[in-house]
């Protein structure tokens, strides 16, 4: 792989509170230079998408106008090698390879002042191409340098065990996380403390499934994001 550091793929998922892996020097050094780069000329303007509501707040999302390097990054995250060890990973498998265009991925900017209330991402969709899928796995590269603690935005996630949430990651620079996405709450709830014009900024795939149990008829209706803004950021452990 060019970009992912093949000693980086031996994934050790842990399972409180949900599953997922934090992997940190995800991406080789001598690429990571690049990627930074071409992040920066994905100014506002060229977004598809801004947040702002009571939910999420001056979140702008990219999904095209990706360059050289970007585009290839994209490319080898959604190929067979690295699928593949995510599946052998998780367990979970068919997971649907070399298409770019799934929703939800691409890069993500959350400017000073913003937020992402604690949420259950939306269950799937119905594709064109490959029919009904499920949304199983999550995969957030942060490419954020200079990131302190005092800037808040770390990803929370929820146990729904003792209803709150018990861990915090810090969005720093080659910081990898993966896990499960079916039911599982996270979010970044606490207003952004950034200097003017730095952004909390990610990438993000997102890896589905397909859904054979919705090829019927009359199949039942995907579920959409669901938020939770009473779950508030109390938990004093950051990783």
């Amino acid at each position: 792989m060019r970009f992912v550091d093949k000693c980086k793929t031996d994934f050790g998922f842990v399972s409180n509170p949900f599953k997922h892996v934090v992997v940190d020097n995800f991406i080789k050094d001598n690429e990571l230079s690049k990627l930074l780069e071409e992040l920066d000329e994905l100014t506002i303007d060229k977004s598809y998408y801004f947040g702002c509501s009571e939910f999420e707040k001056n979140k702008y999302a990219f999904n095209k106008n990706f360059g050289e390097n970007l585009s290839g990054l994209f490319a080898e995250l959604n190929s067979d090698e690295f699928i593949g060890k995510v599946e052998d990973a998780t367990g979970t498998k068919n997971i649907i390879r070399g298409v770019l265009g799934l929703e939800g991925a691409g890069v993500q900017k959350v400017l000073n002042g913003g937020s992402l209330c604690m949420h259950r991402d939306f269950e799937g969709y119905h594709s064109s191409e490959h029919g009904f899928l499920k949304r199983e796995l999550n995969l957030l590269l942060y490419m954020n340098g200079c990131w302190c603690s005092e800037f808040n935005g770390e990803l929370c996630l929820y146990d729904k065990t003792s209803g709150k949430i018990t861990k915090k990651i810090q969005p720093i620079l080659n910081r990898c996380v993966i896990f499960e996405t079916p039911g599982n709450i996270h979010g970044h709830p606490s207003t952004l403390k950034i200097p003017e014009g730095m952004a909390r900024q990610s990438i993000a795939i997102y890896y589905y499934v397909r859904d054979t149990s919705r090829d019927t008829v009359d199949p039942p209706p995907v579920k959409p994001v669901m938020w939770y803004p009473c779950v508030k950021d109390e938990c004093p452990t950051i990783v």
